[in-house]
């Protein structure tokens, strides 16, 4: 038996995960379905409110515009849009390092025999922390064959820390490189495109692309960390894989 994800031969970690990626989805998919038409909702009910007050002498012909904007609180759609895309992403990165935790803890199991007596495996983590730091999921999926620090990967945790801790905003010149999306501009008029200062830019594409390459990740790292827990061999090699990251001190044993 091998892992086959069709067949639901994964991990308990991936089942989760998979779950928490299919939510995800939808969140994004029916946010934006339900979004576009509540505003257009609201903006009809804006023209007709002032369809039915209009007064060539005092109106100019665009209140409508105030009176909408009053009603959605100042929220426009293009913003309801990116915070939308926004959560959708740091979700997303932040699922994808709980698997990474959660199928390492899987594929080693809880505990060992060592000189006669029992210990508990537990991944390293820092002092005064319940997960083990970022360096130690990569070290400990390497050791189980698998490298799970790509350039995509990387570059959306990068994403995810500026739309955590920057609110998004391109604050230098070296993020508006690094962030912006030249495909999504070609077209656009300057004022429209990704300026230092401004907001990164998403849309349902680009979110959905970082979704997909952090997929694929994780259904890559999934097979061994599998097979380390459920596959016959598994004994063998598991030995092997335990003492690697005790060595590199990505996990440590607490006597019982």
């Amino acid at each position: 038996m091998t892992w086959n994800e069709d067949s639901g031969t994964v991990s308990r970690a991936f089942d989760d995960w998979k779950w928490n990626d299919r939510e995800n989805r939808a969140f994004l998919r029916l946010s934006t379905q339900w979004s576009d038409k509540a505003y257009q909702q609201t903006w009809n009910e804006a023209e007709e409110s002032f369809a039915a007050r209009f007064d060539p002498d005092r109106h100019y012909g665009d209140e409508h515009l105030d009176i909408f904007e009053d009603a959605v609180d100042g929220l426009w759609p293009h913003s309801y849009a990116w915070i939308t895309e926004a959560s959708v992403v740091k979700n997303a990165v932040t699922a994808f390092e709980v698997y990474l935790e959660k199928a390492l803890e899987e594929a080693l199991g809880s505990a060992l025999i060592l000189d006669g007596k029992q210990h508990t495996i537990k991944l390293a983590t820092p002092p005064k922390f319940e997960s083990p730091g970022w360096k130690t999921l990569v070290s400990s999926h390497k050791v189980l064959g698998t490298e799970v620090e790509t350039d995509e990967v990387s570059w959306a945790r990068e994403l995810r820390h500026l739309l955590t801790h920057q609110n998004g905003v391109l604050r230098s010149e070296d993020a508006l490189t690094r962030f912006r999306n030249q495909d999504a501009e070609r077209g656009q008029d300057e004022i429209d495109r990704a300026h230092v200062g401004g907001k990164v830019p998403l849309g349902v594409p680009r979110v959905l692309t970082i979704l997909d390459s952090l997929a694929a990740v994780i259904r890559t790292a999934d097979a061994p960390a599998w097979a380390l827990c459920w596959s016959r061999p598994r004994r063998e090699r598991w030995e092997e894989v335990i003492t690697k990251l005790y060595e590199q001190k990505c996990i440590v044993l607490v006597s019982a």
